[in-house]
């Protein structure tokens, strides 16, 4: 098994491929992935298409508990709801 160790931190990645997104994700500030709304830039296109999310004027998810009454635009507040409720 090989192990290949970050030269910026002690980090131990199993292969090259995995160290090379650590290295993007921990150690640049690059983010290519760009919102076409806003001028907010993300490191991937899954953190670009959450934020898209937020920018939908509707609330689109709702809670199901009977009486509850919360809505939000994306599910990951949703399920942050459902945590905290």
């Amino acid at each position: 098994v090989n192990h290949v160790t970050c030269a910026l931190c002690d980090m131990v990645c199993t292969s090259v491929s995995s160290l090379k997104a650590h290295i993007r994700f921990r150690h640049r500030d690059e983010c290519p992935f760009h919102c076409h709304l806003c001028d907010s830039g993300f490191k991937n296109a899954y953190d670009l298409h959450k934020h898209v999310e937020t920018h939908n004027d509707s609330d689109a998810y709702s809670c199901d508990v009977e009486g509850c009454g919360f809505t939000s635009r994306t599910l990951r507040t949703l399920r942050q709801h459902h945590k905290r409720a």
